[in-house]
């Protein structure tokens, strides 16, 4: 049984008189369930969606976690730990029971504490609720009494921060990822709300990243790169990191399709279509059309567009700028993995979202990625510490493939500063542009929690 199945279906089958509703399996519990190495009995969370109208399913987390992200099973009973022996004496000690929480640590010890005043049939599900929300299987996000506030009416001004708690609060609209995931094959995604997927987001995503690192490698160089070395370091930084994402939006194809219009070389190709054209181009055309795609008016992604239109602004010279958009576009075209993004619509960002977690940021620490549309509006998604975190790899990385850097002591160290100060500045470059006007926000996100705060 999946998502799929509507979730009043399955409240009602767990209601039904009947011993083998029609929503479980026909398969009953067994007397007893089945130990894991750990000694602790265990049932995967499959198990536990096949019969859950056959056993008494308990969440033991705290109240707090049932409103978070992770959500809760719909037919799940609250009953926090500390009061669950309590509650179980007057239970059915032969009724078979399985116990929920997080990760399934708390569940094993309550599973441990009901064996010991004898129930026979109890056990803990597997994973807990992070491997429930994995297998995409049915939550609610209210607690079972008292009864949830209505939601915030919708409203056509600037977003407020209980729009955002209410949109973070529903675990759908969050996926967690592991930062050392980004390192093998993940990418950064840009800010831009229009994105349809969750997102974790830093100004111009993987493209802005490489084209802040080279250029703040030339402040601390003092000499810039040449532009036929742009290309081999974008090959050593897809060797090591996999894959770099790029977008632009319809509105810079249509503005591209126009410009090529009068040139009879594009009419073939633009008859197949101006977004065909440009994911793969006839070898003939590649020349001129990367002309065309560097322009500021056929970037699509505003913050590269930005860096091509204020280069003092954003202390990017336009010949480098335009040497990483060449080189992006010509691996794009060989087939090599560079994940471009064709975003639609006109921007309708109602506010400035930075995503904050608490502690520092390792390569095992979980990020939740946050889908930016909230219905009809969206937000600008910023991921600050991961950004910092990324920007230290980006450091190191290119040190190591420029001689030029690694000649004199001290410059790892001064690449990583000036990559934070020209990342700041640009960043807040970018936001005076684009959401000068929109209010900003940060949002704390924990596996169990999440609170909005204004930004200062």
């Amino acid at each position: 049984m999946t998502r799929s199945l509507p979730l009043a279906l399955l409240l009602v089958a767990c209601q039904a008189p009947s011993p083998a509703p029609r929503a479980c399996s026909p398969d009953g519990p067994p007397a007893r369930f089945d130990r894991s190495p750990g000694g602790v009995p265990e049932v995967a969370p499959s198990w536990v969606l096949a019969h859950h109208c056959q056993v008494r399913v308990v969440d033991v987390r705290s109240e707090e976690e049932l409103t978070g992200p992770l959500g809760r099973i719909p037919w799940a009973r609250h009953i926090p730990l500390d009061r669950l022996e309590d509650e179980a004496e007057a239970w059915d000690r032969d009724a078979p029971v399985v116990l929920v929480c997080r990760s399934g640590r708390r569940s094993a010890r309550a599973t441990r504490a009901l064996e010991d005043l004898g129930f026979g049939a109890v056990a803990s599900m597997t994973g807990g609720m992070l491997a429930w929300r994995d297998g995409d299987r049915p939550v609610v996000r209210h607690r079972a009494s008292p009864a949830p506030p209505p939601p915030a009416e919708p409203h056509a001004g600037p977003l407020r921060a209980v729009d955002i708690e209410a949109h973070l609060g529903d675990p759908r609209r969050i996926r967690w990822v592991k930062v050392a995931a980004l390192l093998m094959q993940g990418t950064q995604s840009c800010v831009d709300g229009r994105d349809p997927r969750p997102v974790l987001g830093t100004p111009g995503g993987d493209a802005g990243e490489i084209l802040l690192s080279l250029a703040a490698a030339e402040r601390v160089r003092g000499a810039p790169f040449p532009a036929s070395r742009v290309g081999p370091i974008l090959d050593a930084y897809l060797d090591a990191f996999g894959r770099v994402y790029v977008h632009t939006d319809t509105h810079a194809l249509e503005a591209l399709e126009a410009s090529l219009r009068d040139d009879p070389r594009f009419a073939p190709a633009l008859a197949r279509g101006v977004e065909r054209l440009v994911r793969r181009p006839p070898r003939a055309l590649e020349g001129p059309l990367l002309d065309a795609l560097t322009r500021p008016a056929h970037v699509g992604c505003g913050h590269l567009r930005l860096m091509r239109e204020h280069p003092d602004e954003y202390g990017v010279r336009p010949a480098l700028s335009e040497a990483v958009l060449r080189a992006i576009f010509v691996r794009l075209w060989r087939g090599d993995a560079i994940d471009f993004v064709v975003l639609e619509g006109g921007h309708a960002e109602g506010a400035v979202l930075d995503v904050v977690l608490d502690g520092e940021v390792h390569s095992y620490t979980r990020v939740p990625m946050i889908a930016p549309h909230l219905g009809d509006r969206e937000l600008f998604v910023h991921h600050p510490q991961v950004s910092a975190w990324l920007r230290e790899q980006n450091a190191s990385f290119v040190f190591e493939h420029d001689p030029a850097l690694r000649a004199e002591p001290g410059r790892r160290e001064a690449l990583h500063a000036e990559l934070e100060r020209l990342g700041a500045a640009q960043l807040q470059a970018t936001l005076s542009h684009l959401a000068a006007d929109l209010p900003r926000y940060r949002a704390h996100v924990s596996e169990w929690r999440v609170s909005i705060e204004a930004a200062r």
